[in-house]
């Protein structure tokens, strides 16, 4: 188990999150059913570090990954990807559910942080499969690729799109605190 899990959050590691994805995905082609894949990175995280020390960014790892484990489905799974890069994949869930869970998660993390680390955001790329010819490497590259657009205009936010058979996406973006759902 521990070489599956992060040891400092209690979350799945890398490994475990890319066979779980696997799975989903072989899973969501039988049925035909969507699944979301959301990848999330902490803004402002190395200020932590930097300022308060690695004691102070661990607990802030440690908030996130209770905050997860607590506010997420059973059928959800979360990862620590590496640093301070996080992912979740969201079974079952179209866009729409994607939005509503992600933005609760990230209110639950704001109530958490706020005394001890307030001006810790989130950025988030929240990808849609509705192609399920797609790998678990492509459907991954593509939520992180939205996340890294979040930080381009601005972080604190979280960008929505899918991934559909014919290539075509549609990308919603919206910033955290602003309307609940996303216009896709």
């Amino acid at each position: 188990r521990l070489a599956r899990t992060d040891v400092l959050t209690g979350l799945y590691g890398r490994r475990a999150f890319e066979e779980r994805l696997q799975q989903c995905l072989a899973l969501a082609h039988r049925r035909r059913n969507p699944l979301s894949v959301a990848y999330i990175d902490l803004d402002n995280f190395k200020a932590v570090n930097d300022g308060h020390g690695h004691a102070a960014g661990d607990q802030v790892l440690r908030i996130l990954g209770l905050v997860l484990g607590k506010s997420m489905r059973e059928s959800d799974t979360a990862a620590r990807l590496g640093g301070d890069e996080f992912a979740l994949i969201l079974p079952d869930t179209d866009c729409r559910g994607a939005g509503q869970l992600v933005s609760k998660l990230m209110d639950d993390l704001h109530a958490e942080l706020g005394a001890t680390a307030g001006h810790i955001t989130c950025s988030v790329g929240v990808v849609t499969v509705l192609d399920f010819t797609a790998s678990p490497e492509r459907v991954l590259a593509h939520a992180d690729a939205l996340m890294y657009d979040v930080k381009r205009r601005g972080k604190a936010a979280i960008a929505f799109s899918d991934i559909k058979r014919k290539g075509k996406r549609a990308v919603a973006f919206r910033e955290l605190g602003k309307a609940r759902e996303p216009a896709l």
